[in-house]
């Protein structure tokens, strides 16, 4: 079980992320909702080791403190991350982007069982393992960039925005796949724009404003809240309660969705 307490980032003078926790357990997938520039990246990045943490920050991971490790030794914990824009190694071979992956020494005993998992999520890649990867599409590059993390054997997989750039079709097909991960066992923390697909498939949800978590509920809850419904899926839920488990008011979520419709119109990431 991943749990995160009082994370802060800075760069520099600017404030990152201030005081945000949050927990995954095994076999639960846990989405991040917020507008670009809220931190959730960030939150990814700090969790993973590849930004530094403000001191006070505690990141346990089964139990034992990981804060300030460095990243390589946060992957031998049982984190892996897949970043936004994937990371893969284009020039590489399906085959070989996967064996790097099995880099870890947690993962090297394990290496053909995860193999013959990964194909079975992903049959497309056992047919096209010695393909080039920027050769292929970029929702099979999305299956490379998720099947290198899973080779080495992480308990917690961290997907920063993963349907970023898919089609509708490809990024249902990704959902499903990232459901079927989390019920072979792996706990998800994941970033993603589309907030409609991914409560359907989560279990718990945060939503994130300004570097703070400015909520938290069950994903089932989200999706019927009609706030967050006004500010994050694009619709209305007639005599919906807002859930008092949800410590957010309706003019921060207002505040929220004004962000998202300006970055949306700008073409903004």
């Amino acid at each position: 079980m991943l749990e995160v307490s009082n994370l802060g980032v800075r760069y520099g003078r600017h404030i990152a992320l201030q005081g945000v926790s949050l927990r995954v357990e095994k076999g639960e997938i846990s989405v991040m909702l917020g507008a670009n520039g809220a931190g959730k990246s960030t939150l990814l990045k700090a969790v993973a080791g590849i930004v530094p943490s403000e001191p006070g920050t505690q990141v346990r991971m089964n139990g034992r403190a990981i804060s300030g490790l460095e990243a390589h030794r946060i992957v031998e914990q049982g984190i892996a991350l897949v970043p936004e824009g994937r990371g893969v190694f284009g020039d590489l071979s399906v085959e070989e982007n996967l064996a790097l992956g099995a880099f870890a020494k947690r993962a090297r005993g394990t290496k053909q069982s995860t193999l013959q998992l990964i194909f079975g999520l992903f049959p497309r890649l056992a047919e096209r393992k010695r393909q080039q990867v920027r050769t292929m599409s970029g929702g099979e590059q999305q299956m490379v960039a998720i099947s290198r993390a899973l080779m080495s054997r992480p308990d917690i997989l961290m997907l920063d925005e993963p349907s970023l750039g898919l089609s509708p079709l490809l990024s249902k097909e990704l959902f499903r796949s990232l459901k079927t991960i989390a019920e072979s066992g792996y706990g998800i923390l994941l970033v993603e724009q589309n907030a409609k697909l991914s409560l359907k498939i989560a279990d718990r949800g945060y939503l994130i404003e300004n570097g703070a978590i400015a909520g938290e509920d069950t994903a089932d809850n989200l999706r019927h809240n009609p706030a967050v419904l006004s500010a994050y899926l694009g619709g209305r839920a007639s005599n919906a309660p807002i859930s008092t488990a949800l410590p957010i008011a309706l003019g921060d979520v207002k505040a929220i969705a004004d962000s998202i419709k300006n970055i949306d119109r700008s073409g903004g990431h």
